[in-house]
C-alpha cells in the first residue's frame, strides 16, 4: 500500500501497516474519565442472589403426624401404664437375677456399679425411693439371692419385657405374633442376655485397667465447677442407654429390623429420656405437690408416674420408627408419580 509523506510515496505493508494503523485509530479515541466526572452510571453486572425458600415441613405431614396418629389410635397412653407397672414390677426381680448372675461370674462389684449408674441417670428424687429397696437387695445373703433368681427372678422380669413386645408388635403392624410360650422363652433368653451386656459393658468401661487410668485423670479435673469423672460418668450412662435401647428395639419386635430402621426412634428416645430426667426433678421440686394429695404414697406415685412419662416415650420412639420406615417404602411410588 501506498502512502503520501509530503513529495515522496512510501511503500507500507505488512506489519508497518497494522502499527500505523492503530496509531491512528487512537489519536481519534476521546481520553477516558471516571463515571462519577461523567455523570454517566457505572455498568454493572448482574449479581445471583439465591431466593430463600421457605423450610420443606412435608416431612411432618408424612412422618410426624402418621406417628403422633398410630401412636394415639393404639391407646399407647393406656399401654404406657400398663408399660410403667411392668417395669416396677419387673425392674426388682432382674436386679436379683443381675446380682446373682454377676455374682456366680465374679463381676459382683461391676453389677453393682451399673445399679449405682441407673439411678445417677434417674431424678433424685425417683431414685431416693428406690434406692432403700436397692440397698437392701444388695445387702441380702448371695445363696437366698441365687436361689430366688433361679426359681422367680428370670420369669418375673421378662414380664417386663413382654410389654415393651406388645408396643413394638402394634407399632410395626406385626398381625401374626409367635406363640405366647414362644415369646416367654425369648424374652427370658433376652433377659440373661441384657444382664450379661451389663456387666461386660461395665466391666470395659471400669474394670479394664485402661479405663480405671482414664477415671482417675477425669477425677484430677474440673469443668464449670464440676468433676470430669462426673460428666464422663452420665456420658457413660448415656451411651449404654442408648445400645440398650437399639437392642431391645431391634429385637424385641416380632418383625425384621436393621439398624437402619431403628436408630431414629431410639435416637429420639434418649433424647426426651434425658431431658425429662432433668425437668422433671424441677418441677418435683418447684411445682411437685404430691404428699399433699397422696400424702405417705407420694414418693411411690411421682415414682410411676416417671415411668409413664418414660413408657410413652419408648412407644412414641417404636411409632416413629414405623412412620419412617412407611415414608421410605413409598417414596419411589411418590416420586414414579410426580411430573
Amino acid at each position: 500500500m501506498a502512502l503520501s509523506d509530503g513529495y515522496r510515496h512510501v511503500m507500507v505493508t505488512g506489519p508497518a501497516l497494522r502499527r500505523r494503523g492503530r496509531r491512528a485509530n487512537m489519536r481519534h479515541l476521546a481520553p477516558i474519565e471516571p463515571f462519577a466526572t461523567t455523570g454517566l452510571e457505572a455498568p454493572t453486572s448482574p449479581v445471583r442472589t439465591r431466593r430463600l425458600r421457605p423450610p420443606d415441613l412435608s416431612w411432618v405431614r408424612r412422618v410426624l403426624w402418621p406417628a403422633i396418629d398410630h401412636f394415639i389410635s393404639d391407646e399407647g397412653f393406656v399401654l404406657a401404664g400398663y408399660i410403667a407397672f411392668t417395669a416396677i414390677f419387673a425392674m426388682f426381680p432382674f436386679m436379683i437375677f443381675l446380682l446373682s448372675f454377676a455374682g456366680f461370674m465374679g463381676w459382683g462389684d461391676f453389677a453393682a456399679n451399673a445399679i449405682e449408674l441407673g439411678l445417677a441417670f434417674m431424678p433424685p428424687e425417683v431414685a431416693a425411693v428406690l434406692e432403700p429397696a436397692v440397698t437392701e437387695l444388695r445387702g441380702a445373703p448371695h445363696g437366698t439371692l441365687l436361689t430366688i433368681s433361679i426359681a422367680f427372678s428370670v420369669w418375673f422380669s421378662s414380664s417386663g419385657l413382654e410389654s415393651l413386645r406388645h408396643a413394638l408388635n402394634l407399632a410395626f403392624r406385626v398381625e401374626d405374633p409367635p406363640a405366647f410360650w414362644a415369646n416367654r422363652l425369648r424374652s427370658m433368653a433376652l433377659t440373661v442376655v441384657f444382664a450379661a451386656m451389663i456387666c461386660i459393658a461395665m466391666l470395659a468401661f471400669v474394670g479394664l485397667p485402661l479405663a480405671r487410668d482414664i477415671g482417675t485423670w477425669l477425677a484430677e479435673r474440673d469443668i464449670f465447677e464440676q468433676s470430669l469423672s462426673t460428666l464422663a460418668r452420665y456420658a457413660v450412662g448415656v451411651l449404654m442407654l442408648g445400645i440398650l435401647t437399639l437392642c431391645i428395639y431391634v429385637s424385641l419386635a416380632n418383625a425384621r429390623l436393621t439398624l437402619r430402621d431403628i436408630w431414629p426412634g431410639a435416637l429420639v428416645s434418649v433424647t426426651l429420656w434425658t431431658a425429662t430426667a432433668a425437668l422433671y426433678s424441677v418441677y418435683l421440686r418447684s411445682f411437685g405437690r404430691y404428699s399433699i394429695l397422696y400424702g405417705s404414697l407420694g414418693g411411690i406415685i411421682f415414682t410411676l408416674f416417671y415411668f409413664y412419662i418414660a413408657a410413652i416415650i419408648f412407644i412414641f420412639g417404636a411409632q416413629l420408627n414405623a412412620a419412617i420406615m412407611n415414608e421410605r417404602r413409598a417414596r419411589p411410588a411418590r416420586r414414579a408419580d410426580s411430573p
